[in-house]
């Protein structure tokens, strides 16, 4: 006994031209869903800088900040995946010490939260704590990440958040802890 099964649609039997029809439509729709899915940033090698702190009395060139230190340039390869500001602050937030230079931009849990950039303006959010040990802790973190941020001509003005609130007043009120 032989047994032939049939393709049906609406049970109406689907002839050969329209069964390649329907696989073709099948395998249009697999693909426009796959493309729609699989959001692939493009991401490219950049070369960004990255500002630390040399203490005090230092053969390192560099601006001159509060407490007679200096912000020192490190030129640095990245990986950019969203915007060259957004890797710029994850690599200055993942950045240790070293012999001579030291990062002030540090703390408990602290993390990139997000950054946005629109007309020409940058918002980064960072949340957690700030590790802030003195008066002169004050000036270097606040030119860590504004000379990191600045170096981007695309950018007018960047403004850097803290839970949410400014840069600035956060950095008030820890400075008032100190008086």
């Amino acid at each position: 006994m032989k047994v032939t099964y049939y393709l049906t649609v609406r049970n109406k039997p689907v002839t050969a031209m329209k069964k390649i029809n329907l696989l073709v439509l099948l395998v249009s729709v697999v693909i426009a869903l796959s493309a729609c899915s699989s959001k692939k940033e493009s991401s490219a090698e950049q070369e960004i800088k990255i500002y630390f702190v040399a203490l005090g009395e230092t053969n390192q060139q560099g601006k001159i900040i509060g407490c007679n230190d200096k912000l020192v340039e490190f030129t640095k390869s990245l990986k950019v995946e969203k915007s060259p500001l957004e890797s710029a602050i994850t690599e200055l937030l993942a950045s240790t010490d070293s012999d001579e230079l030291r990062n002030y931009v540090k703390g408990f849990q602290l993390m990139l939260f997000q950054v946005t950039i629109a007309g020409g303006v940058g918002d980064v959010y960072l949340n957690g704590e700030l590790t802030i040990n003195g008066t002169c802790d004050i000036p270097r973190i606040r030119e860590q990440l504004y000379e990191t941020a600045k170096q981007f001509t695309d950018l007018k003005k960047v403004n850097f958040y803290i839970n949410t609130q400014p840069l600035e007043k956060y950095l008030d009120i820890a400075g008032q802890g100190f008086k």
